[in-house]
């Protein structure tokens, strides 16, 4: 058997595998949706047939690899191919490469499989990308061939978690998630302040890094924008900031003289753009840390280092704006980069000289964090005080000795393969990768920038990890947020040299091949995991839900103070109008106190339910459920439960629920709830 029967071997087995994992996933959904193959006789007997006829065919596949032979009919189909222009190849392998995205996510099918369908998820995106790749490059072979087709599988998982993201944009009025609308509230403080009615001598309060404000705040620049624009502004900072940040540290990187070289390289260029928006799409990472590495990646390419340092002292100033744990992640990815960008840096023979750029660049990033924060805040606060401005309540300042669940860093119910094998599995390929080729010389650092990418390394890893199991944390890999953008910096930085010596050590272009491959694919085993077609309410019932508490609200508000607990979107976007705002006790700062068990805080929280301070309250249905560790985010469930819930049950009950859209209205209780499972605050 030649390599190359046995390497047509090998990939017959992974689809038939796959195909057998699928057709498992289907055989299940059948089940779930009650309606079993085994019941319905023709049906039973047809699908047996589509089955005989497919293993048959794929039994003949395999008898056509073990001969090494091709079928003449896919000879003919690639020839004719071959024939059609570029353009129209690339067209219709486009529109390949979407199906999955809009089967599992803009198609109502898509319902019976969100959640269910791993396996057939991964087989429909390896099947139209392999189709795709027949249809683009019909004579295309050998392993340049396999590296295209590993291209196209990414391609489609970049569409797939694109299309994830923009099936969320709607003007549905209530919240999607958990935190979706009062997260929107947050970000209208800063330029939509004037939307809201705040009474006099109360500031108007919101619990949000200042930075991650200002991002998304921007599309109440245009007056009445609704809920809608502020969804698709919300899932575009998610999307375009990732694609610029790897196609900003590549492009214009390399350069290779041969007409060959320059098309691998155009094409590495562009496809290290997708490549990093899918992989940090597997944190997932907040656009504003990417900003902050898209300004460190143009402040180290630039030449003059005025330039350079005044744009790392923006980054810096801005990471520490968004997340006080950023502090120092600029100063040490500038540092890493332009020392990376030194030929062979050295302390001896006057060569140490050239460890000024780096240094200082360093030095930047650190000084914008540390010393830019205070200059600038003195700066504004008259415009705060003269309430131009919302005051930002600044999370850097809570309480950071919260709980610490090791738990989290093994497969648990909040993320089922836990912190650390989901690390290896996201990370652990282009580690091997950057090993690997730093052993095969195709990137060679010397000992000074081998460490220095070490211990940075480390330092981002060691602290994402503490980050995950810190409580609140845990359900994804989004903590190790600085890790993920340092292992992309330093692949663009390796990439750029690893290209140009390809054509020098052909003899080492399998494992790389393989490598590279592996390094594509695994995230979109990851990112298939999530998304599913939008499932809302019917129209008449979500219009006439908002109405019944629109006549509720202005019921109450005649009889004094309405706090929105939740759904303060709905104040934001004109959905409720006439309402004074009242910024205390808002979901995700209860939710932060609680965390850290912040009984001072809710002193003042119990006295104004026991006094029936609100008249009416708008949250989420609660309920004292207290829950074990085999569900979800059983620790930060049971926190609110006992700091939040009971205190609001105690001297609140249930107007009207409304379960659909996850929407409860309270109003006093005459009298305090008993109840034997617990005790209510005095």
């Amino acid at each position: 058997m030649t390599r190359r029967q046995l390497w047509g071997v090998i990939t017959w087995l992974g689809f038939t595998l796959l195909a057998v994992m699928a057709a498992i996933d289907l055989y299940s959904i059948d089940f779930s949706i009650h309606w079993p193959v085994s019941l319905l006789t023709v049906r039973k007997y047809l699908l047996l047939l589509a089955v005989f006829i497919f293993v048959a065919a794929w039994g003949y596949v395999f008898w056509l690899i073990w001969k090494g032979k091709r079928p003449p009919l896919l000879e003919r189909a690639r020839a004719l191919l071959a024939r059609m222009p570029l353009w129209l190849r690339g067209l219709v392998s486009l529109v390949i490469l979407l199906f999955p995205a809009y089967f599992f996510l803009y198609n109502h099918f898509g319902l019976f499989f969100s959640n269910k369908a791993y396996w057939l998820k991964l087989a429909l995106v390896c099947v139209s990308a392999l189709i795709a790749y027949l249809v683009f490059s019909p004579r295309g072979s050998g392993l340049m061939g396999v590296l295209q087709y590993c291209s196209l599988v990414c391609l489609a998982g970049v569409f797939y978690s694109i299309g994830a993201g923009l099936n969320q944009v709607t003007n549905y009025p209530f919240s999607l998630s958990w935190s979706e609308g009062n997260r929107f509230w947050d970000y209208s403080m800063m330029f939509g302040i004037n939307r809201y009615i705040i009474p006099a001598g109360k500031p108007a309060v919101a619990f949000i890094e200042k930075g991650r404000q200002f991002l998304w705040s921007i599309p109440f620049l245009i007056p009445q924008s609704g809920i809608e624009v502020m969804r698709l502004w919300d899932e575009l900072v998610w999307i375009i900031p990732a694609l610029v940040l790897g196609w900003v540290a590549v492009i214009g990187q390399g350069k290779i003289a041969s007409k060959n070289g320059v098309a691998r390289l155009l094409t590495w260029e562009i496809f290290f753009g997708f490549w990093c928006y899918l992989f940090l799409t597997q944190g997932p990472i907040y656009p504003t840390l990417v900003l902050c590495a898209i300004l460190v990646v143009i402040a180290v390419r630039l030449k003059k280092l005025w330039i350079s340092s005044l744009l790392l002292l923006l980054a810096g100033y801005y990471a520490y704006i968004s997340r006080w744990t950023w502090i120092y992640a600029p100063g040490l990815w500038a540092g890493m980069l332009a020392l990376l960008e030194l030929q062979q840096p050295e302390f001896k023979n006057g060569k140490w000289k050239e460890l000024t750029r780096p240094i200082m660049l360093g030095l930047a990033g650190f000084l914008g964090g540390q010393f830019l924060p205070p200059v600038v805040d003195l700066a504004t606060s008259r415009l705060n005080q003269n309430g131009a401005l919302g005051l930002v309540i600044d999370p850097t300042d809570t309480i950071t000795h919260a709980t610490l669940l090791f738990g989290r860093l093994l497969p648990n119910a909040t993320y089922s393969p836990g912190i650390l094998l989901g690390t290896l599995w996201a990370g652990l390929p282009i580690v091997i990768l950057l090993v690997w080729s730093w052993k095969k010389g195709l990137w060679q650092p010397n000992w000074l920038q081998q460490l220095g990418i070490l211990l940075s390394g480390l330092a981002f890893l060691g602290v994402g990890l503490i980050a995950s199991i810190k409580i609140g944390g845990g359900s994804n890999l989004h903590n190790l947020d600085m890790f993920w953008i340092f292992l992309v910096l330093v692949c663009a930085w390796a990439g750029k040299e690893i290209v140009q010596r390809i054509p020098e050590n052909g003899t080492v272009r399998n494992s790389l091949v393989f490598l590279v491959c592996l390094s594509m694919v695994l995230p979109v085993t990851y990112t298939i995991q999530y998304g599913a077609p939008l499932s809302l309410s019917a129209q008449d019932f979500t219009q006439s839900s908002l109405t019944s508490i629109n006549k509720n609200v202005m019921k109450y508000n005649q009889k004094g103070e309405v706090l929105f607990m939740d759904q303060r979107q709905l104040l934001t976007f004109g959905y409720i109008q006439g309402v004074a705002l009242t910024s205390d006790y808002e979901k995700k700062y209860l939710m932060e106190m609680a965390l850290e068990n912040n009984a001072s805080y809710f002193e003042q929280f119990d006295q104004d339910l026991a006094r029936h301070r609100f008249v009416l309250i708008i949250s989420q249905p609660l309920n004292i459920v207290f829950k074990t560790e085999d569900v979800n985010f059983p620790d930060e469930n049971n926190a609110y439960v006992k700091w939040v819930s009971i205190p609001v049950l105690c001297y609140y009950q249930p107007l009207r629920t409304y379960s659909q859209i996850g929407v409860q209205l309270l109003v006093p209780r005459k009298e305090t709830l008993q109840d034997t499972r617990f005790t209510c605050p005095n």
